[in-house]
């Protein structure tokens, strides 16, 4: 297979992928979208994206994180429980971010969790009020939460926070 990829599916509307030509095959391409295609069993991987920190934008991060999760294989209640923590993570950094920044979220997946990891440049030190009901919810939803800040940065005009969230693959969180 040569690595030439043909279209990577943005702006047709279509999810990103990576198309390969086979040389041997005639140049047909073939499509891999997740690592099920691959031949793994268990799937694993990363997947990263950016998206404007505006609310207009959440949709399009719930639907990802949605089918990320779904591709990867996890359980609909572990699918939905991430998919709230995360919505109710992006909403509370759009509302604190400065102007023209990004929220940028990761996800990390293996046999027994995902990890979330979601960015974005603030306007406030304080970062995430750990002591609001939207922070107990998420803390509901998820097995494992932690909120970090780094100091202020002149070429970002902003303090940058980073939330990251666990959930187990198919286990109730900690009550």
């Amino acid at each position: 297979m040569s690595e030439s990829p043909q279209s990577n599916g943005i702006g047709e509307g279509r999810a990103p992928s990576t198309v390969f030509t086979d040389q041997q095959k005639n140049g047909k391409a073939h499509r891999f979208t997740d690592s099920a295609e691959l031949g793994s069993a268990s799937p694993t991987g990363q997947v990263a994206l950016r998206i404007p920190a505006d609310a207009g934008q959440l949709a399009m991060l719930r639907a990802l994180a949605e089918t990320i999760m779904l591709t990867a294989d996890f359980t609909i209640d572990v699918v939905t429980d991430v998919r709230v923590a995360l919505d109710e993570v992006a909403t509370t950094l759009i509302a604190a971010s400065v102007p023209d920044t990004s929220i940028e979220c990761e996800f990390r997946f293996d046999e027994q969790r995902v990890r979330v990891r979601v960015g974005a440049v603030t306007g406030s030190d304080a970062g995430l009020i750990e002591h609001s009901f939207g922070w107990h919810f998420v803390e509901t939803l998820t097995d494992s939460l932690a909120v970090s800040s780094a100091d202020f940065d002149v070429v970002r005009c902003g303090y940058p926070v980073v939330v990251e969230l666990t959930r187990l693959r198919g286990e109730t969180p900690p009550e």
